[in-house]
């Protein structure tokens, strides 16, 4: 047996073994120092190959497949800038807990640091981001064994307590193309058991035990109590709605509200505009005594609106804050608990990662959300009200439920009416979209808009890329979220600017036989930059210039092109119209649908709505 063809051996056998452990995904590049890798995962019949032609679009694909089923999905580049490429979807994937297992092809060891062609220091390429980083030996030089314990490492690592990337680097030296059929089935045996994962918190069962017992005794003696929901980590959009209902069932027995981030799930269980209790003849917050029929969900879907107000969030004070999920991102929530500085600050964490935006944490419970199912065990809270299976507290929960429905009350009547501005966008894509299916939210103004404007989810599986909350490659993470389930409709809410930078990877979706709902907030710039100090800190042509950067690229060009059909919508009817024809449309390709808005009148509305909930609330200014 020729050299070639021992390595393709050995490779098999990292590759069967991964398909063994559940991988099903693999992402690769065009590239010939990696065709090693590329065919031998190619020909494997329980993977599927989705092939990239930039290793950067290709490595936010993974990250979108990765998310949608929280198994890890491999990458494989070839050397040089080819692996650099991968960079910033490894970040986003380490930050965010999401298992990818990264195979970038490599010079051999005495064809680096010489000036060789296409050579760069691979070893370490992707710093602290990754949960494990290898440089392998030069394939000819290990056995089919070794390639199997380096599987099941990727595996550990990649799927353990504490989720994320991997980086596995591999060494090829000439010759690598195939001598006969590439193996599939390696000589050695496979069946050697799943790898142990790590699932050790660093706490022993005692004091697991008293952290959940201290955190019981809190939920006994304070009624004012809140959960704070953010992401969750390690990627299933399937677990991750099972992860929002242990919350729900632990602070409907606890008695207090969940504030629910839109990447939480928890906005699924919140009451539906049409339950939504009429506040209308409430004067004061202050008569929410005498409104004990206002029993509704205990999920508060306004809470950026309503904490920006300094009276009604000084008058709310909680004793108990219990975070749970990833680091939540929406600011006025996190400054409020800072402000405040509630007595107690528990953090449930999984992952033992000990990371969260509030600085002061006054109990950590290294465990799972089921973890919580167990502590309603010895029945309802002392001073608590017993209705059915629902837990209701006195005036505290009852408060936060009339705020919330009085909120989400006046900001229906101000969105659905008037012109189609960034509101009154995310209204109408949560109601048009089917039941099941994926809402991606850009970041920077999109993900604001859906805190701010989207109250009740029904069935969707909202998602984003918050890790490190960038606006790269949300295109290629889409189509990644895309390809998880073909037969979901998958959509993807951007701003113009968010969509210039991943503008390549809509050609994508053609060749990959899938299909992508993308709706365009085309204000013309970066409006985010406007609402922050800054705007009023520069001259306007400076801050135009050198912030806002208008882009003036007509998106409409793109129609037919690359399989993108572009719409343009100026109402809410246009775009309810349009959606209904893009969700019904099975033909592969990207649906681009165009809101281009008035920056002014939407900076405009966002100002009035809230003063306007300010003053239907009665709760200052």
């Amino acid at each position: 047996m020729g050299v070639s063809n021992t390595i393709y051996s050995t490779a098999a056998a990292f590759v069967a073994r991964l398909a063994l452990l559940g991988v099903t995904d693999v992402v690769v590049s065009p590239g010939y120092r990696s065709v090693l890798l590329t065919l031998c995962f190619d020909v494997h019949p329980l993977l599927k190959t989705w092939v990239h032609i930039d290793e950067r679009s290709a490595g936010f694909f993974a990250l979108g497949l990765s998310r949608a089923t929280g198994r890890p999905t491999v990458l494989v580049c070839t050397s040089g800038t080819a692996a650099a490429n991968y960079l910033p979807a490894v970040v986003e994937a380490g930050n965010a807990g999401i298992p990818l297992i990264v195979c970038t092809a490599d010079r051999p060891p005495e064809m680096r640091g010489w000036g060789s062609h296409q050579t760069i220091n691979q070893v370490g390429l992707y710093g602290t981001a990754v949960k494990l980083a290898v440089d392998l030996p030069v394939l000819d030089e290990v056995t089919e064994s070794d390639a199997v314990c380096w599987a099941d490492r990727a595996i550990e690592s990649a799927t353990g307590l504490d989720p994320g990337p991997v980086h596995i680097n591999w060494p090829i030296r000439k010759p690598f193309e195939p001598q006969g059929a590439i193996p599939v089935n390696p000589s050695v045996s496979l069946e050697t058991g799943k790898p142990a994962i790590r699932q050790d918190t660093g706490i022993d069962d005692d004091s697991l035990e008293a952290a959940l017992k201290n955190l019981t005794e809190l939920v006994t003696a304070h009624e004012r109590g809140l959960v704070v929901v953010g992401a969750w980590p390690g990627g299933g959009l399937k677990q991750e709605r099972l992860w929002a209902k242990e919350v729900l069932h632990f602070a409907t027995w606890a008695g207090w509200p969940v504030i629910g981030e839109p990447l939480s799930g928890m906005r699924r269980f919140a009451a539906s505009d049409s339950d939504d209790s009429d506040c209308s003849g409430v004067d004061e917050l202050s008569d929410v005594d005498d409104l004990n029929d206002i029993t509704g969900s205990c999920v508060v879907t306004t809470a950026s609106h309503l904490l920006v107000d300094e009276t009604f969030a000084d008058s709310m004070r909680p004793d108990v804050v219990v975070l749970v999920g990833r680091t939540f991102a929406m600011t006025p929530t996190r400054l409020w608990i800072e402000r405040v500085e509630p007595q107690h600050v528990v953090l449930i964490d999984p992952e033992n990662r000990w990371e969260t935006a509030v600085l002061r944490i006054t109990s950590h419970v290294p465990a799972s959300v089921e973890a919580l199912r167990s502590l309603d065990a010895g029945g309802p809270r002392v001073g608590g009200l017993d209705m059915g299976n629902r837990r209701v507290s006195g005036c505290w929960l009852r408060t936060w439920q009339t705020a919330n429905s009085k909120a989400r009350h006046e900001l229906a009547q101000m969105i659905t009416s008037g012109p189609l501005l960034s509101a009154q966008i995310v209204h109408t894509l949560v109601e048009a979209l089917p039941d099941q299916a994926v809402l991606m939210s850009s970041n920077s103004m999109p993900i604001r808009d859906m805190d701010a404007y989207a109250s009740h989810t029904g069935s969707l599986f909202c998602t984003a890329n918050q890790g490190v909350s960038g606006i790269d490659g949300v295109v290629s993470t889409a189509l990644g979220l895309a390809a998880s389930d073909p037969t979901r409709v998958t959509t993807l809410h951007v701003g113009d600017l968010a969509l210039l930078h991943d503008l390549a990877s809509l050609t994508a979706a053609v060749r990959l036989d899938l299909r992508l709902i993308v709706v365009c907030v085309d204000n013309g710039g970066g409006e985010i930059f406007s609402t922050l100090p800054i705007a009023d800190c520069v001259d306007s042509d400076r801050f135009e210039r050198l912030l806002r950067t208008p882009h003036e690229v007509c998106f409409d060009d793109l129609n037919g092109f690359g399989g993108i059909r572009t719409y343009n919508v100026s109402d809410q009817e246009e775009l309810s119209r349009t959606l209904a024809h893009a969700v019904a449309s099975t033909a592969p390709g990207v649906h681009l649908i165009l809101a281009e808005i008035d920056i002014d009148a939407d900076l405009v509305q966002r100002q009035a709505i809230g003063d306007a909930l300010r003053s239907t609330l009665h709760i200052g200014l």
